[in-house]
């Protein structure tokens, strides 16, 4: 009699499962919604601290972070290649 169990695994046969790192992206967002939102609904009346928070600086942020991650992956890019 042979033992054709699949189910007796080593540990090191489990893979752990992927985590997508746009997921992970994703979930980071909306727990940082969560917790401002958790903010606004306990200090009412000290929302005047997140005046600063609007879409044109939000859009300008945003602009601002990917033209700096622009650049430095162009360096990178330009001084990989200078050395081959």
């Amino acid at each position: 009699m042979t033992n054709n169990n699949k189910i007796s695994t080593t540990s090191k046969d489990i893979k752990k499962p992927y985590k997508c790192r746009n997921c992970y992206i994703i979930r980071l967002f909306l727990l940082a919604v969560v917790f401002i939102l958790l903010f606004a609904l306990i200090q009412s009346n000290n929302l005047h601290y997140l005046n600063f928070v609007t879409p044109s600086n939000a859009a300008t942020i945003i602009i601002i972070l990917g033209i700096i991650m622009f650049l430095a992956k162009v360096t990178k890019y330009y001084f990989e290649n200078k050395k081959h």
